[in-house]
């Protein structure tokens, strides 16, 4: 009789425990394993991201509100975009600009002083004459060391600057005269544009 009893204290007491922890279902199974993989490729893809740093771009050496600024020029054209960039910023500006190859960009933060040509024969210059070297340029000073006003020559609406680039022992320098025009300080470098066409006009003669 004592057996009996235990036998059927033993049963009830597997019908509890099995009741208490019911095993999980096949669905719930398959979301656990789907969120463990979604979370796994996010591990990954952020170890990747920074294991591969990020392309360079002179717009990234600017503060991002000055960053901000600029793309909102790219789209708007609006001078004011630069009302309180110094020297130094636009020269970064222009670095951008020329590394992404865009003339009518470059147009409209260079120096006018009545002797800049209209805009379509400006990027048909461009193109033709000035934009591999520029290209070069570009690559080349990526990895700047300094960037400065020259404070030797700077008058109050008129300025070099200099950016310089060191491998090992060498030693480059860039210098790019801005002027001032409308409050805005922009590039003096249509006059390159001269020289490079006319270049190639005395090669071809």
């Amino acid at each position: 009789m004592l057996a009996i009893m235990s036998l059927l204290s033993a049963c009830s007491n597997d019908g509890l425990n099995t009741a208490a922890s019911p095993k999980p279902s096949k669905k719930l199974v398959q979301k656990e394993q789907t969120i463990e993989a979604y979370n796994e490729k996010a591990e990954n893809n952020e170890r990747n991201n920074e294991a591969s740093p990020q392309p360079f771009s002179y717009l990234k050496q600017l503060p991002v509100e000055k960053q901000e600024a600029v793309t909102l020029f790219t789209t708007e054209r609006s001078p004011s975009s630069f009302s309180n960039f110094s020297p130094e910023d636009m020269v970064l500006v222009y670095l951008y600009f020329i590394s992404i190859g865009d003339p009518d960009l470059i147009y409209e933060i260079t120096y006018n002083g009545g002797y800049l040509p209209d805009k379509e024969t400006f990027r048909k210059d461009y193109f033709e004459y000035v934009l591999n070297h520029d290209s070069e340029t570009a690559v080349h000073y990526r990895y700047f060391d300094s960037i400065k006003v020259d404070e030797n020559t700077a008058e109050e609406n008129k300025v070099s600057v200099h950016i310089t680039v060191s491998i090992e022992a060498t030693s480059h320098s860039l210098v790019l005269g801005l002027q001032k025009e409308n409050q805005l300080w922009k590039l003096v470098t249509y006059h390159l544009m001269k020289e490079f066409k006319s270049r190639a006009s005395k090669s071809r003669a």
